[in-house]
């Protein structure tokens, strides 16, 4: 949650193979939501060759034509110093101009309500869109005002010929704490303004319902009754989330009505929380209707203080700077695995392959259930 650059290319893979992985998923019916990060980029910007200097407590590097320190220059987005907002602390949660121009723990804010920032965004939307994503997960929405949020859409709808996809689909991270009052009470916040302003921008209710934004607002499962202004029908729900498997990154807390796998839940009191998810989830009137979309988090199994995903690149042994610092190495371990089973307990959680995991998220969509057998995986539990 650290972007450097709007470029395609990292630890993951190349652009080609990110385009061959998402055409392959089409081929079997999935579709590829992607995680954007429009709110920041990272801490400290970057200080270009000096960056990171390891026999120096600090860096200094200044342009040599401008005179100016370069530290918010990221050249693999196109973005300068003039597209971030002035550096000053989020330090407070009830006042919505420091929610959006405040720098999150140090991450450099941009300013989203600059055209040039908005043009950037919209067109790294649309590169992924064209490598045939389906739509987004946004995260830290709630720190980009909701009149911005919808300017960089009505800007993918252009660049898109005038009409979002079909089978397009956005949802905003809106976790909710202390200014939740703020969030969903104010008339010109999430609460009530942002589905107006997408029929401003986007022109017709029906590209408004195509865009289906979608809230995760974090509530789920301990306060959902807490956001009366949004109906059901565009909130999101999950059980544990990405954020919460690093110590100290979210503040959502779930009580005892849900619980994160890799910090010290159990299988089955996990896989209990997952199975309520669909079947008969927390507050919920109208089962068939409500929060049409609910999500499962299949991903790795990470420990406090070992966060390398298993993909043979979290190894000391690579290490050539400052190794003494270097912590456990990660072995690497394959994506897919045909016959492997869920909550194997290193690696991938692979909820997903769960059986009974499956058959509510069947039931809940009114499909009969299956067994293992019937997926090639008729040895797990």
């Amino acid at each position: 949650y650290q972007p450097v650059s709007y470029k395609l290319e990292g630890r993951g893979g190349t652009r080609e193979q990110l385009r061959d992985l998402i055409q392959t998923c089409r081929g079997f019916g999935v579709r590829v939501y992607i995680d954007a990060v429009l709110n920041h980029f990272t801490g400290a910007g970057n200080d270009m060759n000096n960056h990171r200097n390891p026999t120096n407590g600090g860096t200094e590097c200044y342009n040599a034509n401008t005179g100016k320190a370069p530290s918010q220059e990221f050249p693999g987005a196109a973005l300068g110093p003039e597209d971030f907002h002035c550096d000053r602390p989020l330090n407070s949660w009830a006042d919505l101009p420091i929610l959006n121009n405040g720098w999150l723990v140090g991450l450099t804010d941009l300013d989203t309500s600059r055209e040039t920032v908005r043009e950037r965004q919209a067109a790294y939307l649309v590169d992924m869109l064209s490598l045939g994503a389906s739509g987004f997960r946004i995260d830290a929405a709630k720190h980009i005002a909701t009149k911005d949020m919808s300017a960089i859409f009505k800007k993918v709808q252009a660049k898109m010929g005038g009409q979002l996809p079909d089978d397009f689909f956005v949802w905003l991270e809106v976790l909710t704490g202390g200014e939740i009052e703020y969030l969903w009470m104010q008339p010109s916040w999430y609460g009530t303004v942002l589905e107006s302003q997408l029929l401003q921008d986007l022109g017709s209710q029906s590209e408004v319902n195509k865009i289906k934004v979608g809230i995760w607002d974090g509530l789920y499962p301990d306060e959902v009754g807490n956001n009366p202004k949004t109906p059901p029908v565009r909130v999101v729900i999950q059980n544990d989330d990405h954020d919460q498997q690093n110590p100290g990154s979210s503040s959502r807390d779930m009580g005892s009505m849900g619980c994160v796998l890799v910090k010290n839940c159990g299988v089955n009191e996990h896989r209990n929380f997952e199975i309520k998810l669909f079947s008969n989830p927390y507050s919920v009137q109208n089962n068939a209707d409500d929060w049409p979309i609910r999500f499962i988090l299949s991903s790795y199994y990470h420990t406090e203080g070992h966060m390398g995903i298993p993909d043979g690149k979290s190894n000391c042994k690579l290490c050539t700077t400052s190794c003494d610092t270097c912590r456990e190495s990660i072995s690497f371990k394959p994506a897919y695995v045909a016959n492997a089973c869920a909550y194997e307990g290193n690696g991938y959680t692979r909820t997903h392959r769960d059986i009974p995991v499956i058959n509510a998220m069947r039931g809940w969509m009114g499909l009969p259930p299956i067994t293992g057998s019937d997926l090639g995986i008729g040895h797990c539990v």
